[in-house]
């Protein structure tokens, strides 16, 4: 089950009242916290989003995070009240997600049209919860603090297509779990998860994909700023970064 835990702004957003009849899809959440409602291994999947909207140039934006690995998907120009164009919208564009991702990783169309129909079938119910999570929601914050700068520079808010680039650069921002001492990125995290609980890989193929990706990322990075990158034979002195950090 697809689980959307909205905060109070993004309830308010999925509510109307029309001739004094208030309508919301939200119901009472069956655990108090996130966390509480994560089930023990072999139990039914569910997959905990957190749902944030807010308001820039007086047009709605939405912000829905994974609970884990704290990817996000931006959606903007959606009716108040709509909570079915807001799913059918962010099944789009987290299908959109998925395709760009495991290309990256070399995976077969077969391979990533299979995944996306476990998805679907492992997720054809949704709930609506009255429910936030504070860690979370300080990374949400980020994300629309980017959103807001986009506006400022693009004098306009994204839509469609746009905010495909926006889900990209916010989801490469490193990023940290309370309690955990490594810092991590979003899509590399997202897509690890997706290649074991969708694409069947196991853990080892999923560890290698990543490892791949993360090596062409820093091989495109560096062909492209040189003069950023310090040639192995003189970096005697280099700080590695990742080091730095787990110290």
């Amino acid at each position: 089950m697809l689980t959307l835990n909205c905060t109070k702004a993004a309830a308010d957003f999925f509510s109307t009242t029309k001739k004094g009849k208030k309508t919301s899809p939200l119901e009472a959440a069956p655990k108090q916290s996130i966390p509480e409602s994560i089930p023990e291994p072999n139990a039914p999947l569910q997959w905990q989003w957190l749902v944030h909207a807010i308001k820039v140039n007086g047009k709605n934006v939405l912000i829905a995070m994974d609970y884990q690995t704290r990817f996000s998907i931006t959606l903007s120009a959606l009716k108040k009240g709509d909570d079915q164009s807001f799913l059918n919208s962010l099944e789009h564009h987290l299908t959109v997600h998925i395709h760009e991702m495991m290309i990256a990783v070399n995976a077969s169309p077969q391979t990533i049209e299979a995944s996306l129909e476990r998805y679907l079938h492992q997720h054809q119910g949704c709930a609506f919860y009255l429910r936030g999570d504070r860690s979370v929601q300080a990374h949400i914050n980020d994300v629309a603090w980017h959103f807001r700068h986009w506006v400022e520079d693009w004098r306009r808010v994204p839509t469609g297509v746009d905010l495909i680039g926006l889900d990209i650069f916010v989801n490469q921002l490193l990023r940290k779990r309370k309690a955990e001492k490594n810092y991590f990125t979003p899509q590399h995290e997202f897509l690890h998860a997706w290649l074991i609980h969708y694409g069947e890989y196991c853990t080892a193929q999923a560890d290698e994909c990543i490892d791949r990706l993360k090596a062409k990322e820093r091989a495109d990075f560096a062909a492209r700023h040189p003069d950023l990158v310090t040639p192995t034979e003189h970096a005697d002195n280099v700080i590695s970064l990742d080091a730095h950090r787990k110290k």
